[in-house]
């Protein structure tokens, strides 16, 4: 009989993101879910993975390997027919997230409405504040993707045989899965943040108020700044050029912390 676990689905390729990435992701899962599950790592290299992490190579497609990263288009890799038992719940999530707390309560919301639940794209602060100015259509963000093994693998076979200028006009993975997406869903607003758009202070707030740990159940990182550029010591600058800080935020050092190990690479 097929295996029908749960599945948390992530990559591992390139320089981008070292093994560390994925061992904590697993750790933080290991410690904060409260019902069983499986972490697959789709990866060109599985050495450095902490034990217990089941590991496949990324299915094979066109794209010249030199365009992966405009885009980030090995994620469409997720929903390759037979890569896992059709019926599977999957969540496929980015590495360089912050876990926060049990995420069964994603995996409830999958199975009991079906289709494809992505993030809502996050606004920036000017369009946030002022849409009627500064707004455009929000798409959406493919940090954390949850489907049903078997659901969509058109996704997979529209994108198998084509080159990056094929597809370049969707700009990344995210628009992609956006534009084409069986029953395409949203999870609900405040599971998922972007710690850049809603946890970091606008300069010179920014400066004199702590990052207080937000109530979601993931904090999501795109662009900059990483999670670990923010457990180093005091006086290092990290962040854009109108939101930064210049020293750690305790509750993602402390996550940083405790689920790294000496040994990680």
């Amino acid at each position: 009989m097929a295996d029908m676990t749960p599945v948390f689905l992530c990559f591992k390729w390139g320089k981008g993101y070292p093994c560390r990435y994925t061992n904590i992701l697993f750790r933080a899962l290991c410690d904060q879910m409260q019902t069983p599950f499986r972490l697959v790592c789709l990866t060109d290299d599985p050495e450095g993975l902490a034990e217990g992490i089941e590991t496949m190579p990324l299915p094979a497609f066109a794209m010249d390997r030199k365009d992966w990263q405009n885009g980030m288009w090995p994620k469409l890799s997720a929903f390759a027919p037979g890569l896992l038992a059709p019926g599977t719940p999957v969540i496929m999530m980015d590495v360089d997230v912050v876990v926060l707390r049990d995420l069964t309560p994603l995996f409830d919301q999958l199975r009991a409405k079906g289709g494809l639940h992505i993030i809502r794209e996050i606004p920036d602060t000017l369009p946030r504040w002022f849409p009627s100015v500064f707004g455009k259509p929000l798409l959406s963000n493919s940090s954390v993707v949850g489907f049903i093994a078997g659901t969509q693998d058109h996704l997979f076979e529209m994108f198998r045989d084509k080159s990056f200028a094929q597809v370049q006009h969707f700009h990344n993975d995210q628009d992609f899965i956006h534009h084409h997406a069986h029953d395409r869903q949203h999870w609900p607003i405040g599971w998922m943040i972007s710690f850049k758009k809603d946890c970091v202070f606008h300069f010179p707030v920014n400066l004199v108020r702590p990052i207080r740990r937000p109530n979601a159940f993931v904090v999501i990182f795109h662009g900059t700044p990483n999670p670990e550029d923010m457990v180093q010591g005091p006086f290092k600058r990290w962040g854009s050029p109108e939101k930064f800080g210049y020293f750690p935020v305790r509750w993602i050092k402390d996550y940083w912390t405790r689920y790294s190990r000496p040994t990680d690479r």
